[in-house]
């Protein structure tokens, strides 16, 4: 056995009798030839291996980049952070996953048995419960290929044409002021809620009703709350604002020597505010007094929630929010729900940012096989160039008052998905064409993605999102992961999905009545996953 880190190239090759194979070099040595009976189970290993090594291809032999250069540009090409050394996140994406090298390549020295002509014996068994936050492992061959039930050892996978564009779907009018009267009991409840939430996510909000709707949205207030109880409710909130506020105001400059984590946070947020939005008037202008409340309720939500503190990319999810209540105490609450929905998106591991990336690749590749084909020889299908905007929930990639939309579309969403992926991966589609025809390398990519910033057009992408994900949940051999870790079909009755407030909007529903059968194991560590992946392999001696 031997550590990943230390693998230099991986040699694609075909073996006695036209069995597959690959041979691992590393710095000290040649390891044993390993066959494949399949040669899509090739590309399932080192799309696991792309998790962690950075490869460069020459010829028929993927070359490991052990700088890992290739990252750290395409950081700080997203423009989330200036310098990495504040940026926790930006740390711990950036170093190698040592414990889970040794332990991946710990099960391939374990295969030493190759099944000679057919292939018999217990079928290979995935977790049927894992969801995109803890399924960063779960890749798919970059030829396209559909799942279907697995025969003996090996998922077996059938070649299909890319999935045909349909229709977008026509968005409904607005919600408006005179149907959000109507919600309401004598004693102000919110009735209808899932009605509400509908009609929200089939047209978007009128602009002036965002400010009473989004708390709702927000959990600032629940749903069933009278006006009696909702004004109780921000007494409160006001009361442990000011408290959080104090503890951090009231720290000395004795206890600030000895409080390192302290100040590097408020360094942090400090040179974020001073450039979050200020080409917009509501934040234009030295000494402006809105960025101070930015950073006054930054520094008071590191108070809130301890643990996670302040992470490059917040400012972000705050300064739409008070853009829009012009209040600083809504602005705060209606942050920390938000924040409540997507903290996990900052955590240090970045377990949740980089499942994401593995599924919305997953999605690309069932759509669009040629898409996904250039990515991958461009060493792009890690799609490090979207890390933006699932971090930030596409925050700089529309302008203002279009992200405002597209937020509540999301919160609205009536599917039990991650709708951002289909975002994603509509805007994707959209861009295909130049991509592929001016045959960008990563570089150029990259480039080209951060300079579609503030010119999508938000209509266009709603509609082809809704149309993208209905086209895809009706076709009869949906992936496995696809169905079942983004879809989430298994967990969701058919009949509950889908939006009926208006009859007008067409949704295509065409599921098979037949369910795969699940195996709802408790969701394993990635290095398990991986192992799992390759452990019908045999390992022949050179």
């Amino acid at each position: 056995t031997c550590p990943i880190s230390t693998i230099d190239s991986i040699k694609q090759d075909v073996g006695a009798r036209g069995r597959a194979c690959i041979i691992i070099s590393t710095n000290t040595q040649r390891l044993p030839v390993i066959y494949f009976p399949k040669l899509d189970s090739v590309y399932r290993l080192i799309q696991c291996l792309k998790r962690f090594l950075c490869f460069i291809r020459q010829h028929d032999t993927l070359v490991v980049d052990h700088s890992k250069a290739g990252l750290h540009k395409v950081m700080k090409e997203l423009d989330l952070n200036e310098t990495a050394s504040g940026n926790q996140v930006y740390k711990k994406i950036a170093v190698d996953f040592q414990d889970v090298y040794d332990v991946t390549l710990s099960g391939l020295s374990k295969v030493t048995n190759f099944l000679r002509g057919s292939v018999v014996g217990k079928p290979v068994s995935r977790p049927g419960a894992q969801t995109s936050k803890t399924a960063v492992f779960d890749p798919t061959p970059p030829e396209h290929l559909c799942h279907r039930p697995a025969e003996g050892d090996f998922e077996l996978y059938d070649l299909r044409k890319p999935l045909d564009k349909a229709a977008p779907v026509a968005r409904d009018e607005m919600f408006t002021r005179a149907l959000w009267e109507t919600h309401f009991d004598s004693e102000g409840r919110v009735l209808r809620e899932k009605e509400l939430q509908d009609r929200i996510f089939g047209g978007g909000c009128q602009p002036d009703l965002r400010q009473e709707v989004w708390p709702f949205l927000l959990n600032v207030y629940p749903w069933n709350s009278t006006l009696e109880q909702r004004a109780a409710i921000m007494e409160e909130r006001k009361r442990e604002y000011e408290v959080l506020k104090n503890q951090w105001k009231s720290i000395t400059p004795t206890q600030l020597k000895r409080f390192s984590l302290y100040r590097d946070r408020e360094a942090l947020v400090e040179k974020d505010v001073l450039r979050t939005d200020r080409a917009l008037d509501f934040y234009k202008g030295e000494n402006n007094e809105h960025v101070d409340d930015l950073y006054e309720m930054l520094m008071t939500y590191c108070q809130h929630n301890f643990d996670l503190g302040y992470v490059q990319g917040m400012s972000d999810l705050l300064s739409p929010l008070y853009l829009l209540f012009k209040d600083k105490l809504m602005a705060f609450w209606a942050f920390v729900g938000y924040m409540d929905m997507v903290e996990d998106h900052f955590f240090l591991d970045q377990q949740r940012t980089q499942g994401k990336l593995a599924d919305l690749s997953s999605l690309v590749y069932y759509c669009d096989s040629e898409l996904y084909n250039h990515l991958e020889k461009e060493d792009s299908s890690n799609f490090f160039f979207c890390f933006r905007w699932l971090l930030i929930n596409f925050k700089r990639e529309f302008r203002n008052e279009d992200i405002l939309e597209l937020w509540e579309v999301i919160w609205t969403c009536p599917y039990n998905t991650d709708y951002t992926l289909f975002v994603a991966t509509a805007i994707l589609l959209q861009e295909r064409a130049p991509i592929i025809q001016q045959k960008m390398c990563f570089a150029d990519i990259l480039r080209y993605i951060n300079d579609l910033s503030q010119r999508i057009d938000l209509q266009e992408v709603l509609g082809n999102t809704e149309s993208l994900f209905h086209n895809i949940r009706s076709q009869p051999d949906i992936p496995f992961n696809i169905r079942n870790n983004i879809l989430r079909i298994a967990d969701t009755p058919l009949s509950s999905l889908g939006s009926q407030h208006n009859t007008e909007r067409t949704i295509v529903e065409n599921t098979p009545e037949t369910e795969l059968s699940l195996d709802l194991e408790t969701p394993r560590d990635p290095a398990s996953l991986l192992v799992e992946n390759v452990s019908n392999m045999s390992i022949d001696q050179p």
